[in-house]
């Protein structure tokens, strides 16, 4: 089985630890285990690491018969509960009082269903060697019991009452539990699962669908109720291309994903007031000042023109170069924007806030001057980290200073130097005497917002008369901070060519 990439919706399904069976108060109990490997996937195992699903979004997520939404089980958070152990994320609900409810409840009491499984699309990994470990997962979508997995003797699903639910619990590293669980009929270890994803990877299902749009048609790929495409699929494969090209969400901004035209914030902008008392002397009320931080979405759009002759019979695929690039420049364009944004259509990027720090530099840059504009972010009360945005011109100059005149040794970095982040977006004068800016600020107070209205869109309506087809992306991208003291402008720093 081939390794998944991020953002694939996935299946496992895995054991849990056995136990009693009461008859009244029944409630499905579930695992997902954290921390245990599993069986061989084709060349690969994988380990769920602990806190995983911390961050993983559970707005849909459901509890079902065989991942079947038309059996509904139970809905988070009403009749579907989580909660985050040191041993994995436990999942119980409540069986409705339904054919399928009673008919899940006799076959786990039977033993005949005695797999649980769920689904998940992975945020953040890591792999050594052959083995993956899921470090964040983005989505946990179902969780369900299964009549059939890939391992055929994992036991995964148990029914407790809801009185009893703590009273019976097992090790599953002790040899007694084990011998008593084999006993009771029960499952092996939680490392017995499956692992189950949808044919090609999106890039590979958005070209497949690119191909079987026929002449004279226009198709909207990702807004589609059918397959090959999902519109969540194409909005991970965007936001990780985003995060891989960008620099500014490098440095640490937050990235969140809306379906709104807009997202806001309440601001605190002044505290309460606070005093010394003597005893019983009553306290005056005073009020937090508050103000509303919003956040607009804007559309950044690219558009591809090529011949039909050339999409279909190149070689290289010049559809996937199109399709690739289309997203790829789009992320480029939103870092950018992000950076020195000042488009009236976009939003305005750090080099463009108004009410910042500044630190006039007017010559060559020393790490001096980024130790000061940290020093001015603590004394204005800006929380970090921090992070240093520089053009390769200054960064080249700063790497190339010598500890003294006519020494071969080159100057070390001092400590409490923020991380740098090499741009070449940040603009430099022309002349004799070319300058630019470096940004040293605190990513965490500046706030990316990503629209989830993704669309990737192939015209074949020109075929028969100009021979084109047309390939578009679109997405809306926000962006702006929110305290701008928290941005210190080191401007005038001198940037001489780097071949001088």
């Amino acid at each position: 089985m081939k390794k998944p990439k991020l953002g694939e919706l996935e299946q496992r399904s895995a054991p849990t630890e056995a136990a009693e069976l009461v008859v009244d108060g029944k409630r499905l109990r579930g695992l997902i285990p954290y921390g245990v490997e599993s069986r061989d996937f084709g060349g690969w195992r994988e380990v769920m690491a602990p806190g995983c699903m911390t961050k993983a979004d559970m707005t849909d997520l459901v509890a079902t018969l065989n991942h079947d939404v038309s059996r509904l089980l139970g809905r988070h958070p009403n009749t579907l509960e989580v909660e985050e152990r040191s041993d994995g994320m436990h999942w119980s609900v409540e069986l409705p009082d339904s054919p399928t409810g009673n008919d899940v409840r006799v076959a786990v009491e039977r033993g005949d269903l005695n797999q649980g499984s769920w689904r998940m699309a992975v945020a953040k990994d890591r792999w050594d060697g052959n083995t993956r470990h899921v470090l964040e997962v983005r989505e946990l979508r179902d969780v369900a019991v299964v009549t059939t997995g890939g391992y055929g003797a994992a036991a995964a699903a148990e029914l407790r009452s809801q009185e009893g639910a703590e009273q019976d619990v097992q090790d599953p590293n002790n040899e007694e539990d084990a011998v008593r669980r084999q006993k009771q009929g029960g499952g092996l270890q939680v490392e017995d699962r499956t692992h189950e994803q949808a044919e090609g990877t999106v890039e590979s299902r958005i070209l497949d669908a690119m191909r079987g749009i026929a002449p004279g048609e226009c198709r909207d790929l990702t807004h589609a109720t059918a397959a090959p495409v999902e519109p969540d699929d194409v909005r991970t494969a965007l936001i990780d291309k985003l995060r891989e090209q960008s620099v500014v969400l490098a440095s640490g901004v937050p990235l969140i994903t809306t379906d709104k035209k807009a997202v806001k914030w309440p601001v605190l902008t002044g505290d309460v007031e606070v005093a010394f008392y003597d005893e019983l002397e009553e306290i005056t009320p005073s009020d937090v000042d508050l103000d509303e931080f919003e956040i607009p979405t804007k559309a950044l759009k690219a558009l591809v023109r090529g011949s039909s002759e050339a999409f279909e019979d190149s070689d290289p695929d010049l559809l996937q170069l199109a399709a690739d690039n289309i997203n790829i420049a789009m992320s480029l364009k939103g870092d950018r924007e992000m950076v020195i944004g000042n488009d009236p259509k976009g939003f305005r990027g750090l080099l463009n806030i108004a009410g910042t720090q500044a630190i006039a530099v007017g010559g060559a840059l020393s790490w001096d001057h980024v130790l000061k504009a940290v020093g001015m972010l603590q004394e204005a009360l800006i929380p970090g980290p921090y992070a240093v945005l520089m053009g390769p011109r200054p960064a080249t100059a700063l790497s190339l200073t010598k500890e003294a005149a006519g020494s071969n040794a080159y100057l070390n970095r001092p400590d409490g130097i923020p991380p740098v982040f090499g741009t070449a977006w940040l603009p430099v004068s022309a002349g004799a005497g070319p300058a630019t800016t470096v940004i040293v600020y605190a990513p965490n107070q500046a706030q990316a917002v990503l629209r989830k209205q993704v669309t990737v869109e192939v015209d074949r309506s020109q075929q028969f008369s100009a021979d084109a087809v047309l390939v578009r992306g679109r997405y809306r991208l926000g962006f702006d901070v929110h305290v701008p003291q928290s941005i210190v402008k080191l401007t005038g720093v001198a940037a001489p060519a780097i071949n001088a």
